[in-house]
């Protein structure tokens, strides 16, 4: 994918600089045992499994952070915050510095996308949706934002950047939004934790929670899907081509 502006339309390139990666470990008689596991059905039967067995079980997910390069240059999720020295050395090895950045855009404010900000330069602005304001998890990650300028995101929809919009899509949570990126490729979408946990949940157009939630999500997977993405990037799992 190309990046810079052709032929009179703001274009831009977009790379996963720490891709998504999902553990499941257990504790027994003080011995740690871990494995990662890539695809969420594998995950979660390794969990079943492990939980079987007896001891301290859990999983810790990273989700996918991208750079778009283009016009401006813009970190989506900075990550969790085992993350934050990874994430620098993932900048480094692409030429880029925290100063470099022009924004950072979240897709929703939980700790697993937001904790790598906190090694990031407080000179970057950071652009979030008002509504996460109002999650009770708010105030788990407000102290990563606090002392940075904020770019609020107001309303349904608008444009984060000279092509890069953004559609707001709660469910996941209040403020949750997807970015849509023009590239020489197409549109592509950053959908965050929107579009999980399964492509092939998405491609059914089936609700992945119960009641309200499920049916926000399921109206914001019609959206997406009548916008013709060429690549939709969730939050945890790999890029794919909507069906």
């Amino acid at each position: 994918m190309s990046d810079g502006t052709v032929a009179g339309r703001n274009e831009y390139a977009v790379e996963i600089v720490l891709p998504t990666a999902r553990f499941v470990f257990a504790v027994r008689d003080g011995a740690v045992e871990v494995e990662p596991e890539h695809r969420s059905p594998e995950a979660f039967r390794r969990y079943r499994e492990m939980r079987r067995g007896g001891g301290v079980v859990g999983m810790t997910t990273f989700p996918n952070t991208v750079v778009l390069r283009g016009p401006r240059t813009i970190l989506v999720d900075p990550g969790m915050d085992l993350q934050n020295e990874p994430l620098l050395t993932a900048l480094e090895e692409r030429g880029l510095a925290a100063p470099d950045l022009d924004l950072v855009a979240l897709t929703h404010a939980h700790g697993d996308h937001v904790g790598a900000l906190a090694d990031l330069d407080r000179v970057v602005p950071v652009a979030v949706h008002e509504a996460e304001m109002d999650d009770p998890l708010w105030s788990a990650v407000s102290g990563l934002v606090a002392g940075r300028p904020l770019q609020p995101l107001r309303g349904e929809r608008g444009e984060l950047a000279p092509g890069v919009r953004w559609l707001h899509t709660p469910g996941h949570s209040a403020g949750s939004v997807c970015f849509l990126v023009e590239t020489a490729d197409g549109l592509v979408v950053i959908a965050g934790d929107t579009v999980g946990p399964l492509p092939e949940t998405f491609a059914a157009m089936e609700a992945p929670l119960p009641g309200a939630a499920g049916e926000c999500i399921v109206s914001a997977w019609r959206a997406l899907r009548a916008l013709r993405p060429a690549l939709i990037v969730p939050g945890h799992l790999p890029p794919f081509r909507p069906e």
